[in-house]
């Protein structure tokens, strides 16, 4: 279960068994043999990641929180109090998407959120694509597409994406718990545009396994999926299965497939 019981166990077997570092930092630990990165995409409840966020404060974890920008201004509060805690607050862009794959208005919406996140001290030094399994895309495969483009990374030389750009530069093994489950990500670079079959681990226990044998991790997680009790989040996801069930079957009519594409963002919410 993703609670914050189970979250603090995960954090104290990292702690004994890796370096923890954030993501500004890997190119500069390229000699370390094992360290682990925790990354979170905060996409809602920017408070459950400050509750993460205090957790591995007690474990000695740096963990990096990539956030979407409409997030920043309402709650630039709790991000600095996640900053303070020695975090990295940085960028979960959106911008293929938003922009219905125009990549100069993407651009310009991006320039616009650094200058956002700066606004409020954090430095992008990072960024990491959302992924949007609703969306219907005529000419793009993904946000990933944005920094697969030369002129993108060439405009934002300064600034690392973990999945398009890092994979490149070194091996590492990432975990995510999307879809409420441990998956081993096998092709993160590409697995927008062929999925080579991701390796589920059936609980965190799986996961701790994983963890006593891979040296490089790259572990990511949704912070508003984690709850305090284990009764609320057996509900979500109920309600998850339920709401995807619905969504799968009607992505099967155009119409509502246009409607839900149109509407992908608030997949976000559960």
């Amino acid at each position: 279960m993703f609670t914050y019981a189970v979250w603090e166990e995960i954090c104290r077997d990292i702690s004994q068994k890796y370096k923890t570092i954030t993501i500004n930092q890997v190119l500069n630990n390229l000699d370390e043999k094992r360290w682990i990165v925790i990354k979170h995409d905060v996409e809602t409840s920017p408070l459950k990641a400050l509750d993460l966020a205090k957790i591995e404060n007690l474990y000695g974890i740096k963990a990096t929180y990539f956030v979407q920008a409409d997030l920043v201004e309402d709650n630039h509060k709790i991000l600095q109090e996640i900053a303070s805690l020695g975090h990295e607050v940085t960028y979960h862009y959106d911008v293929l998407d938003a922009n219905g794959g125009d990549y100069k208005k993407a651009t310009f919406e991006f320039q616009n959120n650094l200058e956002l996140f700066k606004k409020y001290g954090f430095e992008v030094a990072t960024v990491c694509p959302h992924g949007n399994p609703l969306m219907i895309r005529d000419n793009w495969s993904s946000n990933k597409d944005f920094f697969r483009k030369d002129e993108i990374r060439n405009l934002f030389s300064d600034i690392l994406d973990v999945v398009v750009e890092l994979p490149t530069k070194i091996d590492y093994t990432y975990i995510s718990d999307a879809g409420y489950g441990f998956k081993k990500i096998v092709n993160i670079h590409n697995n927008d545009i062929k999925n080579d079959g991701d390796i589920s681990l059936k609980d965190y226990k799986k996961l701790l396994e994983v963890f006593s044998c891979e040296d490089r991790v790259v572990f990511s997680t949704h912070p508003h999926r984690w709850e305090k009790n284990g009764f609320k989040f057996l509900l979500n996801v109920y309600i998850f299965k339920v709401l995807k069930y619905i969504a799968k079957n009607l992505s099967k009519i155009s119409l509502f497939k246009k409607i839900i594409s149109r509407y992908y963002y608030l997949a976000k919410k559960i």
